[in-house]
């Protein structure tokens, strides 16, 4: 009996202490509310449903690629076949040629074969041997049809349907793990346990923030959420069964209006009107990157309005935080960069993916070099990275020349050193680099004071809307990692820079498989985009890197880095073969 009494007062004394300590959690000795509660449990709640989601989000992304698939073949006398892998395929003498014809009278870029709406065309980039379709000569584009001989330079090749060249498809099917991996994870219900995050953080903001931003939490939540469901729906009805990829970026979307929700809550219409738009622009980049031909001529739309933006910008740019990037219409102020790197990556994409010229590549360095150097005056070293990043892949991918990258990137070296010797903005940032606590109130008082909220969070964070770090400048943009942590959590925040990295990472792993060079390069060159500016943003906020003033993608408050972020996924949206309605899930064209 005394043993028994002995283990009760033990427990009672457990359950006194546990009571003291959540008391104190919440700053009420006394008394604890139902929104405490609530708070208590979305705390845990949150971090499960933000894993779950990315977790299941990536198998069915991944699994797409376990097959090769061949969509004719090119037979040469002696009734050998090539394989014609992709819906454009470049032939020549070069080694950088998707088919290598290794014959002296063949010029280096001879031609480019493609299907297009229902037929295949034969392009000559300017051989010196020509091209002849059934011993007719072309110039520029001819038609092709099953059964024709082509002649490259006099190098005669016969085009073959695939059911001629191989009579079981099947066999051009390479079954992996990947193949069936997540086949039983139905996107529906990742889309309601998404539904279901969203729903619990408004509630968690609705309970912490003032009254007078109550109802436009949830308003902005719930509209938010119907567009969501929009998107869903007509997707669905337009049977796109393969929708991760845009369910991550509502993920992200959704804790992009939580962050804005808690620093600035009246920037929240704002921010939702940017989310719409950045999906409409989506939709339509879709619809045009579909057509390569049509994307091709869009480049010049985009790239000469890259460059009046860039010529506003240095006239009319406001300065803010030390850069000279926004321009303020009264009514509207926005970053013309961030629009920006969605034309140079179509620009430097569309110029570079048939073929690599002289002319080709000095023109995609013009505009590069044009750019960047804009950027440099602005001040805006952060963006410049990014820029020279994607020109380096994209160049890279056409070119696979080391030594020119060497030479770039040796360049771009002493352009630094000269920006931090005659910038003193610049040189402040790398003063403080690695040394921000000697200057906890100076230069180093951001990244400190983000340090600080970011172990103060802990796993699973004090809940949205009861941070102090949305006291310190920028902490909804450039600091966003560090909001994150302090408000919902390590494993929330680092969730949200996975789903960035995981995104970046599927448009390299869709590059083998990609159905022409054309979207192969512009999926690089946007992940390389999306992990540069995670990377300076992320590594930025903690000491790790310079803090360069960059936005996390999706993330960040901004209306046009918001825009920018949707539009640039739509490079990566094209390069999934499942996301063209006229190719079925066996890979055929019907």
């Amino acid at each position: 009996m005394n043993e028994l009494l002995s283990n009760l007062k033990q427990l009672l004394e457990m359950t006194a202490a546990w009571w003291s300590n959540l008391s104190l959690l919440f700053n009420s000795p006394s008394t604890i509310g139902f929104d405490d509660i609530y708070t208590l449990l979305v705390r845990w709640v949150f971090p499960l449903l933000a894993v779950g989601i990315l977790v299941r989000c990536i198998p069915p992304l991944l699994r797409n690629r376990g097959c090769e698939r061949i969509w004719g073949y090119l037979e040469v006398p002696g009734s050998i076949k090539i394989p014609i892998r992709h819906w454009e395929v470049s032939l020549g003498r070069s080694k950088l040629s998707d088919i290598v014809i290794n014959l002296p009278f063949i010029s280096r870029n001879h031609a480019v074969l493609a299907y297009s709406r229902d037929s295949w065309t034969i392009t000559d980039l300017g051989s010196k041997g020509g091209v002849s379709i059934n011993g007719q000569n072309i110039e520029g584009k001819g038609e092709v049809h099953a059964g024709d001989t082509i002649s490259l330079g006099g190098a005669e090749f016969r085009l073959l349907a695939v059911e001629e060249g191989n009579d079981d498809l099947d066999a051009t099917r390479r079954r992996t793990w990947l193949s069936e991996w997540g086949e039983g994870i139905a996107p529906g219900k990742t889309f309601l346990l998404l539904l279901l995050f969203q729903v619990l953080g408004a509630f968690q903001l609705y309970f912490t923030m003032p009254e007078e931003t109550k109802r436009t939490i949830l308003l902005t939540v719930a509209v938010f959420i119907a567009a969501e469901c929009f998107y869903y729906v007509i997707a669905f009805l337009c049977s796109r069964k393969h929708l991760e990829l845009e369910l991550l970026a509502f993920f992200l979307c959704g804790l992009n209006l939580f962050v804005v929700a808690a620093d600035v809550p009246n920037q929240l219409l704002k921010q939702l009107i940017a989310i719409i738009i950045g999906m409409v622009v989506f939709c339509i980049l879709q619809f045009i990157l579909r057509d390569m031909e049509r994307a091709r001529k869009l480049k010049y739309i985009l790239a000469a309005g890259a460059l009046v933006l860039l010529a506003a910008n240095l006239v009319f740019g406001e300065v803010r935080f030390g850069g000279r990037n926004w321009i303020n219409l009264g009514f509207i102020t926005f970053q013309p960069m961030e629009f920006v790197k969605v034309a140079f990556v179509l620009a430097g994409t569309a110029t570079l993916d048939r073929m690599l010229t002289t002319r080709n590549i000095t023109a995609f360095i013009a505009f590069a070099g044009t750019c960047i150097g804009a950027l440099i005056i602005m001040r805006d070293l952060g963006t410049a990275v990014v820029f020279f990043g994607a020109f380096l892949v994209i160049a890279f991918m056409r070119s696979g020349d080391l030594r020119t990258i060497a030479y770039a990137l040796a360049a771009a070296v002493l352009g630094a050193l000269a920006a931090i010797t005659f910038m003193p903005y610049v040189a402040s940032r790398f003063e403080a680099w690695g040394n921000v606590w000697q200057y906890a109130n100076t230069i180093g008082y951001q990244q400190t004071r983000t340090m600080i909220a970011a172990a103060s969070g802990g796993l699973l964070g004090v809940g949205g809307g009861n941070g102090f770090l949305v006291n310190v400048p920028a902490a909804d943009t450039d600091l966003v990692f560090g909001l994150l942590c302090e408000e919902w959590g390590l494993i929330v925040a680092l969730t949200a820079v996975l789903t960035v990295v995981f995104m970046s990472l599927f448009a390299v792993f869709l590059v083998r498989g990609c159905n022409s060079a054309f979207y192969a390069i512009a999926a690089s060159g946007t992940a390389t985009i999306y992990l540069i500016q995670t990377a300076l943003n992320v590594f930025g906020s903690v000491d790790l890197l310079p803090l360069t003033g960059i936005t996390l993608p999706f993330v960040s408050n901004g209306g046009s880095s918001m825009i920018a972020s949707w539009a640039l996924l739509a490079f990566i949206k094209a390069a999934d073969s499942r996301s063209r309605p006229d190719v079925n899930e066996s890979g055929r064209l019907f």
